[in-house]
């Protein structure tokens, strides 16, 4: 899908960077770990758990709302700035805003930050996750230069509206036909019709 691919585009942009950088950390070039910190950097920090008890359809609102409020949180209430990190307009984040019944007051009380010092955190944040999931965090604490050259090079780090719902329809559905085996029995696990899930699973690459 198109969405899916300009994230990809954006990941090829700071791969290497991610690559050149903890090389220079580590002393050492782990791909794995590079291949982590640059999809994690690229898909905006989504952290989004999937559960198949959960219909699709109920999941992805869910899911909806769950990034509407952290994009709300990024922008500490700026409708503005939602709906262009997000490419929407105006009255689509308000529809929602009222959809969800979420109250932008409270995001605006929350401490401002600049955006390059979000940038920085948020790349920091990102590499010691994921040196704490291979156990480094210990001995490693992520230096002001690597968070620095990592920052200069990141594209936007917030992914928009429609690539957000991609990168989850696609995990959700992934994980479906993982745990149910063929598209009938997860088709029905998932409250879809089966040409529904086929048509999906094909705009995904899951088949």
């Amino acid at each position: 899908m198109v969405s899916l691919e300009r994230i990809t585009q954006r990941k090829e942009r700071i791969a290497p960077v991610v690559e050149k950088e903890m090389e220079r950390f580590l002393g050492v070039s782990v791909k794995q770990i590079n291949e982590d910190i640059s999809n994690k950097l690229i898909s905006g920090n989504m952290d989004f758990e999937i559960d198949l008890l959960i219909k699709f359809k109920k999941a992805k609102e869910l899911f909806k709302k769950e990034f509407l409020i952290r994009l709300l949180q990024y922008t500490n209430g700026n409708i503005s700035e939602a709906a262009r990190i997000a490419a929407i307009d105006r009255r689509s984040i308000h529809r929602l805003i009222q959809k969800f019944k979420l109250k932008v007051e409270g995001f605006r009380d929350q401490p401002y930050f600049f955006e390059e010092d979000k940038k920085e955190m948020y790349v920091r944040n990102v590499v010691e996750k994921i040196l704490d999931k291979y156990q480094l965090t210990k001995e490693l604490q992520v230096d002001e230069e690597t968070a620095k050259n990592i920052t200069k090079r990141l594209p936007d780090i917030r992914v928009t509206f429609e690539e957000a719902i991609d990168l989850f329809e696609k995990a959700y559905l992934e994980e479906a036909l993982k745990e149910h085996g063929d598209i009938t029995k997860a088709a029905r696990a998932v409250g879809l019709r089966y040409e529904t899930l086929h048509k999906k699973a094909k705009e995904h690459g899951l088949r």
